[in-house]
């Protein structure tokens, strides 16, 4: 009994010093790395010579926000690594793999902003090669591509735009719950959760997602060289098939992520390069800084990020089934 006694003891001491030991490394080390979630190597996964094609990869919902290890967002970490690509001289292509139901409708009109940006500074081909889905927000970005390579199965489409808003009035009353807002003015609580939608607000939410339907048809007008009324008419929200896709010229050829590579080196003019890959860095301080999050993290499962991401209304484009 005392045995377990004094080991649990030393099992206290021992995490109490590695914590003391990590926060004074973490504060040492803070001021002389940049931000470990942009610490990078490059990895080739095929070819040879001095030129690059550069594989990168949008996979899962696209988000601005961080995780709750408080590392950079997918959204950050991929304009980096355009940056990146930007600088580099000896790339001559880029290989977008997509497999995202999309997502916020700001993160991805920057990512897809980006994408435009390369292209026009570097004059970089960029071909793209969807996954298993590839639908609405990550259809938004793939129309940043001079090619669409995709699977006869993959999802696609789902071209539109959605605004959840959470609602409990009825719940509420029930229960004889009530929330009063004290407002400056008409509209200060739109869509508040504790009472019905009025007629003049739901027109104002539906304007904002016009707006951001609009500006979707026009990505896709211009990326894919369709006429507004034929996006219109196809533009519904429902998903296609590849098979489907290609039909209605949402996507150009089929083919995996090693065809659309092949495909992305004849476009850049070079007869051989080094296919590669940014692979997240494995080092100290970033091992240090996931630590010092996650300890001094009250959440760190991520739940209130998850609560509040349901809770806060935003305009996505994203494949919500």
């Amino acid at each position: 009994m005392h045995r377990k006694k004094w080991v649990a003891l030393v099992i206290v001491l021992t995490v109490f010093l590695l914590g003391l030991l990590v926060e004074g490394i973490y504060g040492t080390y803070t001021d002389l790395v940049d931000h470990p979630g942009f610490a990078w190597e490059e990895n080739v996964v095929s070819g040879y010579g001095n030129s690059k094609i550069v594989q990168l990869f949008v996979n899962g919902t696209i988000s601005g926000q961080q995780n709750s290890a408080g590392l950079p967002s997918m959204t950050e970490l991929l304009t980096e690594q355009l940056r990146r690509i930007e600088e580099d001289e000896l790339v001559k292509a880029v290989v977008l793999r997509i497999d995202s139901p999309g997502g916020e409708v700001v993160a991805t009109d920057e990512l897809h902003r980006r994408l435009l940006r390369l292209k026009q500074v570097r004059n970089l081909p960029i071909v793209v090669s969807m996954g298993s889905t590839a639908a609405s927000g990550g259809y938004y970005l793939a129309t940043a591509g001079d090619a669409i390579f995709a699977n006869p199965n993959t999802l696609t489409g789902s071209l539109g735009v959605i605004f959840n808003l959470f609602n409990y009035s009825e719940a509420a009353n029930k229960l004889g719950v009530h929330q009063y807002a004290i407002k400056s003015g008409r509209f200060k609580d739109i869509g508040s959760p504790s009472r019905p939608l009025t007629d003049p607000e739901r027109q104002i939410f539906q304007t904002l997602v016009n707006e951001s339907y609009n500006n979707f048809v026009d990505v896709i007008v211009k990326g894919r060289n369709l006429s507004r009324q034929r996006v219109l008419e196809i533009a519904d929200g429902r998903v296609y098939s590849g098979e489907q896709a290609k039909r209605l010229g949402l996507i150009d050829e089929f083919g995996d992520l090693e065809e659309a590579t092949r495909y992305a080196l004849s476009l850049s003019g070079e007869k051989d390069a080094m296919v590669i890959r940014y692979a997240d860095q494995l080092s100290i301080s970033k091992l240090l800084f996931s630590m010092k999050q996650y300890w001094s993290n009250p959440d760190p499962l991520g739940l209130n990020r998850i609560w509040d991401r349901q809770s806060s209304p935003r305009l996505l484009y994203q494949f919500m089934p």
